[in-house]
């Protein structure tokens, strides 16, 4: 004999305690401030090419010669690739202008929208734009 309501109700709670840190992995409204991107030259110091996401390492040094610490995330890699990246995208030493939603409470750290390289070249972290719809019939 079963006794299937105990055995839903922890399902229930193993359901909701795994998906717990999903909700908040991605509570990134929270943390940066998506009203204005903030627009910095720097150094690539590492770029790292994993999941959950890309990070991006760079050094922004200030008109006094103070250098700052800065990471940027991405989206995860397949997102990454679909928008032209590759692992070699970036190397130590590039110098670039990153545009990047920065944290709230002032650490160095933010969302990336995009980087332009020395070159001219820009690589977006955005995806494309939406699709006009198709007119009405």
């Amino acid at each position: 004999m079963t006794n299937k309501p105990l055995l839903l109700i922890a399902l229930a709670i193993g359901f909701l305690a795994t998906s717990a840190p999903l909700i908040a992995h991605h509570g990134a409204t929270n943390v940066y401030d998506f009203s204005k991107p903030v627009v910095l030259k720097g150094t690539i110091t590492k770029f790292e090419w994993l999941n959950p996401h890309n990070q991006i390492y760079f050094d922004v040094t200030d008109e006094k010669g103070t250098v700052s610490h800065w990471i940027a995330a991405t989206e995860p890699p397949q997102v990454m690739i679909e928008r032209g990246w590759t692992r070699r995208s970036l190397k130590e030493g590039d110098e670039v202008t990153v545009y990047i939603f920065a944290a709230k409470n002032g650490a160095k750290v933010g969302n990336l929208q995009k980087i332009v390289l020395a070159d001219g070249k820009e690589l977006t972290a955005a995806g494309p734009a939406p699709a006009a719809p198709a007119p009405a019939k």
